[in-house]
């Protein structure tokens, strides 16, 4: 074995060793395809996931005006029911203090001055009680005096308003 020339081993050798060089560059060229193709698909990814911040970003921007929008809203429906409600509670004391006003003149008419027997109820009608402010009152004038301050309340609400 000795025959073969020194040259020869040694070409044979650069030739097995230039193949296994060819076969180490043919699978680090797949390899580094893969990794092209990954790095694409990576880049794909975050292009998408940028598209998809910039959406988020503007919908909740979109979402600050809006909620901004309705609570300027609420809080104008908040001062006008306030106001309203300061309105409601003034014409109720000042309907109490006017129904206290008219029941101690009630009284004071009923009695001082003598009921006159036309308004006296007849023994064979039913005698209902009416409250101590409406004494001296025909059923008539109560309902009228009733009616009469429906109609101030309805016509104050509907001012208020």
């Amino acid at each position: 074995m000795m025959n073969i020339p020194t040259d020869l081993l040694l070409d044979g050798l650069v030739a097995i060793l230039l193949g296994a060089t060819i076969f180490y560059c043919a699978m680090l060229d797949r390899k580094l395809k893969a990794l092209r193709s990954g790095q694409d698909g990576l880049k794909q990814t975050i292009d998408q996931l940028n598209t998809a911040t910039a959406r988020a970003e503007i919908s909740i921007s979109q979402m600050k005006q809006v909620s901004d929008q309705l609570d300027d809203g609420l809080t104008q429906q908040m001062r006008d029911a306030r106001t309203l409600a300061d309105e409601l509670s003034v014409m109720v004391a000042s309907g109490n203090k006017v129904a206290g006003q008219l029941g101690t003149e009630r009284s004071r008419v009923s009695r001082s001055a003598p009921i006159p027997a036309a308004l006296k109820p007849r023994e064979r009608e039913k005698h209902v009680p009416m409250p101590s402010a409406e004494v001296g009152m025909t059923p008539a004038d109560a309902g009228r005096l009733e009616d009469g301050l429906n109609q101030t309340l309805l016509d104050a609400l509907k001012r208020a308003r």
